[in-house]
C-alpha cells in the first residue's frame, strides 16, 4: 500500500514520473443500517460475452458490455499468474479537505466485503502477493501468485467483489488512519521527498499536481467516512477500471470467469466527469527553500511541460536520458565527473494533464553552490554552448529500443507501467512511446529544451528578480484517437516453455560439472521469453583477519565499472546495450560475484567483455578519486539518519558481549572510524589487493536458461587460465555465537516526524540444527508473514500503532551465531506503548505458542513462497552456485527441507521457541525525536 513517490537519477524509459493532478468535491453516499455503504445492485440478464477490440504487443484488450476494459498478456513461460486492477481515480481527483483521501481509500478497500470478511487471511490461504498503489492519476490493486486455476477464479471474483461492496466503515477508518499517518511521518524524513514536494506545490498555482499524493497530515486525521464512501462510490466502477491479467493462464477460461465475476457489475447512471482545472502558463521565475537536520546539500530546478500523450513526451524523454546517463550525460560529465556534485539528473513527463520535468543536484561537500547552480541551469537551458552529437542520440535510441524488450520479457513487471500509463489516458501510449523515440532528431530535442527549458517556466530553490515577464503556453494534446490511429505494433518477443520450478523438474534438469581448469559449472536449461539466459560466477579468497585489514576492498567492483584495457566505460556500456546484457560485478573482502544477464547469442561474447573487465582492469585514478569522494559524502549526509544514529548507540555493546576488537572480523566501526579508513585508502592500496587476490583460483559457475552451445568452451577460454598460485587460499569465516547482555539504548533524533525500533537476541543456532525449521516456522507466525503474522495483526491492524512491523531469523549454515530481530516505525510519541505491546506478543508467544491452524497457514506460506523463489532464471544460478558450496542438489536441499517441513508438528514448533526465545533477553534500540513530542 505504497503511495507515489518521485525517484532521481535512475530514469526508467517508460514509467518517467507522472506528477500529480485535479478534483472536484465528492457528495456523500447514503448509508445503509448497518452505516455501510449498499451493495450495488446487480444485473439480472445474462452478461454478454467481452467484446476484443485489439492485440498490441502480444496484449489483447477486450470490453464487457458495462465498460471495463480488459488486458491479457499470457505467458506459458511464466510460472506465475498476475491480476491488477486500476481504476483511474488518483489524487488529482480530490479537492480540498479530503486530499489523501484516494491512497487512504486503497488502504480500506483492503478490509474486506460482506462476502470476504477477512481478505488478509484469504490471501494467505492462497499464498498470493498482494498489495496496492495510489498515484497522481490512478489506484490499482495487484495480486501475484504460482499459476492456479482456482486461485485465479477466486482473485477475479474477489476484484469484482471488492469493486462494489468494500466495507469502507467508519471502524476500520480509526484504525487505519493512524497507519496512514505514520506512512506519512515516514516520509517526512526524506529530504529529497520533501524538496520535491515543496517544489511542486510552488511551481503549481491551481492544478493538484501540486498535492503529495499522501496528502497532509490535517486531512489523514480528520477526513469524514462519509466523504470516503461518496468518493468510492463514485470511482469503482466497471467503467472505470481496467482488468490486467498476466503470466500463466488459458485466454477461454480467464475470459469466461471474467464474465462471471464482472459481468454483473452494473454500470452506474451517473457520468464521470473528469476534473477540467488547468495550470495557467507560469510568470516567472519561482523558489521555494526547505530547511532539515541531516542530508546533504540538493539543488532541484522543475519544468512545466504537456500531458504525457503529446508528441514531444519522446522528444522530452530523450532529452532526459542524453543529459543523465552515465557516463556521456552532460550533467554527469560537467557536474558528478568534475566532483561539484555527487549525483545529478533530469527526469519525468506529464500524466494525464500537463505536469513537469525537474533538473537536480545533489553538491559534493565544500562544492560553490552558486557555481554548481549556474551549471545545472545553463546545461538545462541550453546555455552551456555544449550541443548534443548524433552519436549520442543514436546510443539513447538504441537504449530505448533495448528496454522495451527487456519490459516485453516480463510480463509481470510490464503491466505496472501499462497500470501507469492507463491513469494519463490509454495504455498504448506505451507503445506510442517505443515507436517515437527512434525517430526523435537532434533538432527535436533542442526544439522542446527551447520551447519549455525557460527561467519563466522555472521553479527552483531560491529567488531570482525577472527583468520581463515571459509565459510558456503548454500545447494540448492531440485527440487519442487521431494520436494512435496510424500506430504499428512491435514485434512480439520469442515464447518461452510451460516450466514448472519443482523440485524434480530442477533435479531432473540440472548438470553439474568440472572444467579441466577446475571451474565448478552447473546448469540448468530451460527455454525462456527472449531466450534469456542467466549467469552467475562466485569467486573466493583470502584469510578472514588478513583480508579485513587490508583498504579499499570494497571500492574494486564499483572501478571496474570504469572499463578495461580493451573496453572503456562508454565503449563498454554501448556494447552491453547492441548485445542486450548486463554485466555487474560486486566484491569485498573475501569474494566476488558476477552477474551476466545476457540472450542465447549473445551470452559467449559478454563472457568475453566480463573477462576483460576483470581481468585487465582500468582502475583510473580519476574515477577512484571521484567515488571515494562521493563514498564520504554519503557518510557524512547519514549522520542524522535514525538507523545510523541507533547503530552507532548499540555497537560498543555488541562488541563488548563479542570481545571484538578493531581489526576482528566481527568488530562493528563506527562511521567515524569507516569514514577514517576511507579517507587512509589509496588507490595503490585497490591496486595492490586486486593483484593479490583476485582469481579463478576458487569458482563456481551457474548458468540457467536457454543456453548456448560451446558454452563450457568458452567458459574455458575467458577464466580457465585467470589463475594465481601465490593468492592466499579461501578460509570461511564463522562467527562465534555469543549472547548478548539484555540493554535498552534510546537515541535522540532531530526533526524526524517518525521513529524506529529494534529488538534482537542472540542465539546458538544453525541452518543445519534440528530447531531451524521449528524456529523459522515460529518466526513466520510471530512476525515474518507479512499481515497475517501476530506482530502485524496486533501492532498494525487492531492497535494502529505502525505502517510497517515484522520479524526475521538468523541462522548460517555454517556456525551456530544466530538469532531473532523484531522491528518496525512509529510515531515518536507512542514509544513505550509499541514496546509494551511486543513484549505481551513475546510473552503470549512463549506461554500459549502456535496453533495447529497457524502451523498450517505458516507451512503453507512457507512451500509456496520457496516455489516462487525458484520461479526466476537469476535465483535459480543463486541457489546451483549455493549447492555446489555446501555439496547438496535441489532433492538433497530444497526437497530435504519440504519434506521436513511437512512432517513438523505444534510440539515441536512450540518447544524450540521456547528452548531459544527468552521475553527478557532482548537488546532494544530506538531513534527519533522524542523530545519534540
Amino acid at each position: 500500500m505504497n503511495a507515489h513517490s518521485h525517484r532521481f537519477f535512475r530514469l526508467s524509459l517508460l514509467s518517467a514520473a507522472l506528477v500529480c493532478a485535479a478534483a472536484q468535491a465528492t457528495p456523500p453516499v447514503k448509508m445503509d443500517k448497518g452505516g455501510k455503504p449498499p451493495v450495488a445492485a446487480k444485473a439480472a440478464a445474462k452478461a454478454e460475452k467481452p467484446q476484443f477490440v485489439r492485440e498490441l504487443g502480444g496484449i489483447r484488450e477486450y470490453r464487457l458490455a458495462n465498460g471495463l476494459q480488459i488486458l491479457l498478456f499470457p505467458d506459458q513461460a511464466q510460472s506465475t499468474t498476475t491480476v491488477n486492477i486500476t481504476y483511474r481515480v488518483g489524487s488529482r481527483h480530490e479537492s480540498q479537505g479530503e486530499y489523501g483521501m484516494a491512497h487512504l481509500l486503497e488502504h480500506l478497500v483492503f478490509k474486506g466485503t460482506p462476502k470476504t470478511p477477512k481478505p488478509d487471511q484469504a490471501f494467505k490461504d492462497r499464498a498470493m502477493r498482494t498489495n496496492g498503489t495510489t498515484t497522481v492519476d490512478r489506484t490499482n490493486y495487484f495480486a501475484s501468485f504460482n499459476a492456479n486455476e482456482q486461485t485465479l477464479d477466486w482473485a477475479l471474483g474477489f476484484e469484482a467483489d471488492r469493486m462494489v461492496n468494500s466495507f469502507i466503515a467508519k471502524a476500520d477508518l480509526d484504525s487505519e488512519m493512524t497507519v496512514v499517518r505514520n506512512e506519512y511521518e515516514n516520509g517526512e524524513n526524506d529530504p529529497m521527498g520533501v524538496l520535491s514536494r515543496r517544489v511542486m506545490a510552488v511551481a503549481n498555482d491551481w492544478h493538484p499536481y501540486g498535492h503529495s499524493t499522501i496528502g497532509p497530515k490535517s486531512d489523514i486525521e480528520n477526513v469524514p467516512i462519509e466523504r470516503l464512501q461518496g468518493f468510492y462510490k463514485r470511482y469503482y466502477r466497471p467503467d472505470n477500471a481496467t482488468l490486467l491479467v498476466a503470466g500463466r493462464f488459458e485466454v477461454d477460461k480467464v475470459l469466461a470467469s471474467i464474465v462471471r465475476a464482472f459481468g454483473p457489475l452494473v454500470r452506474p447512471a451517473a457520468q464521470l466527469v473528469e476534473p477540467y482545472t488547468a495550470e495557467p502558463p507560469q510568470d516567472g521565475e519561482r523558489s521555494v527553500v526547505v530547511r532539515r537536520v541531516g542530508g546533504q546539500p540538493m539543488l532541484m530546478a522543475s519544468y512545466h511541460v504537456p500531458s504525457i500523450a503529446h508528441p514531444d513526451s519522446a522528444p522530452l524523454l530523450v532529452l532526459s536520458l542524453l543529459m543523465s546517463m552515465q557516463p556521456s550525460g552532460h550533467l554527469y560529465k560537467e557536474l558528478v565527473e568534475t566532483k561539484l556534485a555527487v549525483g545529478a539528473g533530469l527526469g519525468g513527463l506529464g500524466g494525464a494533464a500537463p505536469g513537469s520535468t525537474q533538473a537536480m543536484a545533489a553538491l559534493a561537500p565544500g562544492a560553490d553552490a552558486a557555481e554548481v547552480e549556474r551549471k545545472l541551469l545553463d546545461l538545462v537551458e541550453g546555455r552551456s554552448g555544449k550541443p548534443f552529437e548524433q552519436s549520442e542520440l543514436e546510443r539513447v535510441r538504441e537504449i530505448a529500443v533495448v528496454s522495451y524488450r527487456q519490459q516485453m520479457k516480463h510480463p509481470e513487471a510490464l503491466i505496472q507501467q501499462i497500470s501507469s500509463l492507463l491513469g494519463a489516458g490509454d495504455w498504448r501510449l506505451l507503445f506510442q512511446l517505443v515507436e517515437d523515440i527512434p525517430k526523435v532528431s537532434l533538432e527535436d530535442v533542442e526544439r522542446v529544451r527551447q520551447a519549455y527549458f525557460k527561467p519563466a517556466n522555472r521553479t527552483l530553490g531560491r529567488y531570482l528578480p525577472a527583468t520581463e515577464v515571459e509565459r510558456v503556453a503548454i500545447p494540448p494534446a492531440p485527440p487519442l484517437a487521431e494520436r494512435l490511429s496510424k500506430l504499428q505494433g512491435p514485434p512480439k518477443v520469442e515464447e518461452g516453455e510451460r516450466f514448472d520450478p519443482t523440485v524434480q523438474n530442477l533435479q531432473a534438469r540440472t548438470k553439474v560439472s568440472r572444467l579441466p581448469s577446475g571451474l565448478v559449472l552447473s546448469q540448468l536449461a530451460k527455454q525462456t521469453r527472449g531466450n534469456q539466459v542467466q549467469l552467475q560466477m562466485k569467486l573466493r579468497w583470502g584469510e578472514p583477519r588478513a583480508t579485513t585489514a587490508a583498504l579499499g576492498t570494497g571500492m574494486i567492483d564499483e572501478l571496474m565499472d570504469e572499463g578495461s584495457a580493451s573496453w572503456d566505460k562508454q565503449k563498454l556500456r554501448d556494447e552491453l546495450v547492441k548485445l542486450k546484457a548486463g554485466l555487474d560485478i560486486r566484491g569485498g573482502n573475501q569474494g566476488a560475484t558476477v552477474s551476466i544477464s545476457a540472450e542465447k547469442d549473445t551470452l559467449l561474447a559478454v563472457l568475453k567483455i566480463a573477462a576483460d573487465v576483470l581481468q585487465k582492469p582500468l582502475l583510473p585514478p580519476d574515477a577512484f578519486d571521484r567515488i571515494k569522494k562521493q563514498g564520504l559524502a554519503q557518510m557524512e549526509a547519514s549522520r542524522q539518519e535514525l538507523e545510523l544514529l541507533r547503530s552507532e548507540a548499540t555497537r560498543a555493546h555488541a562488541n563488548q558481549a563479542r570481545g571484538a576488537v578493531k581489526g576482528d572480523p566481527d568488530y562493528l566501526a563506527s562511521l567515524d572510524e569507516q569514514i577514517d579508513e576511507l579517507k587512509r585508502t589509496q588507490l595503490a592500496d585497490v591496486q595492490r589487493f586486486w593483484t593479490e587476490y583476485w582469481s579463478a583460483d576458487d569458482a563456481r559457475i551457474a548458468v540457467v536458461g536457454a543456453i548456448p552451445a560451446g558454452l563450457e568452451a568458452a567458459l574455458e577460454q575467458a577464466f580457465g587460465g585467470w589463475k594465481k598460485p601465490q593468492a592466499p587460499r579461501y578460509v570461511r569465516h564463522v562467527s562465534k555465537a555469543v549472547a548478548l547482555p539484555p540493554a535498552r539504548f534510546d537515541v535522540q533524533a532531530k526533526d524526524k516526524t517518525s521513529a524506529i525500533f529494534r529488538m534482537t537476541q542472540r542465539f546458538e543456532l544453525s541452518g543445519q540444527d534440528a530447531d531451524y525449521l521449528p524456529m523459522l516456522v515460529a518466526v513466520q507466525v510471530f512476525g515474518a508473514g507479512g499481515l497475517d503474522s501476530r506482530l502485524s495483526d496486533r501492532v498494525r491492524q487492531k492497535e494502529g500503532l505502525t505502517y510497517g512491523i515484522g520479524a526475521s531469523l538468523q541462522a548460517p549454515y555454517f556456525g551456530r551465531d544466530g538469532g531473532l530481530g523484531i522491528g518496525g516505525t512509529f510515531a515518536p510519541q507512542n514509544r513505550e506503548r509499541i514496546l509494551a505491546v511486543v513484549q505481551e506478543e513475546l510473552v503470549r508467544m512463549s506461554r500459549d505458542g502456535i496453533t495447529e491452524l497457524e502451523l498450517t497457514r505458516a507451512r503453507k506460506d512457507l512451500l509456496e513462497s520457496w516455489r516462487q523463489a525458484r520461479a526466476g532464471e537469476a535465483s535459480l544460478a543463486t541457489s546451483l552456485n549455493w549447492f555446489a558450496e555446501i555439496a547438496k542438489d535441489w532433492l538433497g536441499y530444497d526437497g530435504a527441507l519440504e519434506a521436513q517441513l511437512q512432517k513438523l508438528s505444534v510440539a515441536q514448533v512450540n518447544a524450540a521457541w521456547r528452548r531459544l526465545v527468552k521475553a527478557d533477553a532482548f537488546v532494544t534500540s530506538t531513534a527519533g525525536d522524542f523530545a519534540a513530542k
